[in-house]
């Protein structure tokens, strides 16, 4: 059934030499590892050890991903935000979250423990990296249940070397504990449908409440599992599952409400929904790969044309949702409020990653598998190699450094906007920040586009009072300027 193997045109499998990298492919989706073909040798050791190491593969290769470089770079705005949330004791901390930003609530408890380590980067970083370990675990038990051990090993590997993910699980963000609470969530749906008992329905009720304190989009995979849920209303126990989605339905729709009413009031530089945002978000949870985007098709397809040995209606609903739902949701979000999809969408790399290694798992013929299997991983490494040499957009360590060592005793300091100012007070910690300019004068730390930098400052000092004595980038969006009394 879930563990069955996608066959040739012809039914069968492909015989393979155990030393080669194709015979991975074969042996990976060919059920029992120490069942043989008629006429082919009985397993040696080494297929045994394969075996093994083909659930470890995907978590180790994003542990990799996720340290390499961690502490390199300097905390951004929107970490060094998040740093400063989780600072104090952890009742305090999670206390705070519920009341002003519930959304970040899960994400603040995760992160509440490793701020206690000191203001090292890496340790931020670290429960991100973390997260994507853990989800690419997740993802190998997702899709082996769907597809088979071939489709759980392609999934996990293109989840762990997505651009989109590696990058993000280098930072002090909560997508890729979204990520991970989607695919936890989505396997304990699969097994309360596939089981029945209410243990698995009562453990996918307690997941999936938590999925919008990870990251609102993460509750998207929610609506992929209520649709999945009425696909399969004819196998599943009514009795036990309906209370059960009764109350997610009810839960998450109180934390949505409350997460919609705070970030409508938020302040932090987040504007009207642009299509080119959406697009370049689902750019970055395709691991800016085309092969991945139509290997994930792929997979939608032959789900739903029941092309996959043993998979139902209901599976093909589950993934198709979990690949459409984010963007969908953004969408729908954008309208009323200010998102941020270029970054938000990353969670979509869940369904994507999972899709796609269905989709390649299912391609008929070794040599045709080969050849996408390739593809796919020259397209992640080039993409991991533009991500990973990209320019840095904002390095408020230097930033603070210089506005330390060169601002005056009757000077001030401002920063744009406001809500970034815990990012130089988290490098400066010693330099006090004020909302307008007085004295002598004023340092302005502008994040945003540089060229409207100085159109921004004036907000803040007004000329002919103050003028513009010198500007210094510091990254691609952070502008450090000095105005003084002409």
């Amino acid at each position: 059934m879930r563990g069955s193997p996608i066959t040739d045109a012809d039914g069968s499998l492909d015989g393979m030499d155990n030393g080669s990298f194709a015979h991975v492919l074969s042996v990976a989706d060919s059920g029992d590892p120490g069942a043989s073909q008629p006429g082919a040798a009985a397993p040696g050791r080494r297929t045994t050890l394969i075996w093994r190491v083909l659930p470890i593969a995907g978590p180790a290769l994003a542990l990799v991903l996720g340290l390499v470089a961690l502490g390199r770079r300097p905390l951004d705005a929107g970490e060094a935000a998040a740093v400063a949330a989780a600072n104090g004791a952890f009742g305090d901390v999670v206390q705070r979250a519920l009341e002003d930003d519930p959304a970040r609530a899960g994400y603040l408890a995760l992160l509440q423990p490793f701020t206690g380590q000191g203001a090292s980067e890496a340790w931020a970083r670290l429960p991100s990296a973390l997260a994507a370990v853990a989800a690419a675990a997740l993802m190998y038990r997702v899709g082996r249940t769907l597809a088979g051990r071939l489709a759980g090993l392609a999934a996990a590997l293109m989840l762990a070397g997505s651009a989109g993910v590696a990058e993000v699980s280098r930072s002090a963000r909560p997508l890729t504990l979204a990520i991970a609470a989607m695919l936890l969530s989505a396997a304990l749906f699969i097994r309360a449908v596939e089981d029945g008992r209410v243990g698995w329905w009562v453990g996918y009720a307690v997941t999936a409440a938590l999925l919008p304190l990870t990251h609102p989009i993460a509750a998207a995979a929610l609506v992929a599992e209520m649709a999945a849920l009425m696909a399969a209303h004819d196998r599943v126990r009514l009795r036990n599952a309906v209370p059960v989605a009764g109350f997610v339905m009810v839960e998450t729709t109180l934390f949505l409400t409350a997460a919609i009413l705070d970030r409508a009031a938020a302040e932090d530089g987040a504007g009207r929904l642009e299509l080119t945002d959406v697009a370049a978000g689902i750019a970055r949870s395709c691991g800016w790969s085309p092969v991945v985007a139509a290997l994930a098709i792929w997979g939608v397809v032959v789900l739903a044309s029941g092309r996959v040995r043993g998979s139902a209606p209901w599976q093909a609903v589950l993934v198709a949702g979990l690949v459409a739902g984010p963007p969908v949701a953004v969408l729908v979000a954008g309208i009323a409020l200010p998102v941020y999809p270029a970054e938000a969408l990353v969670a979509g790399a869940a369904g994507i990653s999972l899709a796609a290694g269905i989709g390649l798992a299912a391609i008929p013929g070794r040599r045709l598998r080969l050849v996408a299997a390739g593809a796919a991983l020259v397209g992640a490494v080039v993409a991991l190699g533009v991500v990973g040499t990209g320019a840095q957009e904002e390095d408020w360590r230097s930033a603070a450094a210089h506005v330390r060592a060169d601002s005056g005793a009757q000077e001030t300091v401002v920063v744009l906007p406001a809500w970034a100012g815990s990012a130089l007070t988290h490098y400066a910690p010693s330099v006090g920040v004020t909302r307008v300019g007085r004295g002598e004068g004023v340092w302005v730390v502008v994040l945003g586009d540089p060229e409207s930098a100085t159109a921004t400052a004036r907000s803040v000092v007004s000329p002919p009072r103050y003028a513009l004595q010198s500007q210094q980038p510091f990254g691609t969006r952070l502008v450090v300027q000095h105005w003084v009394r002409p």
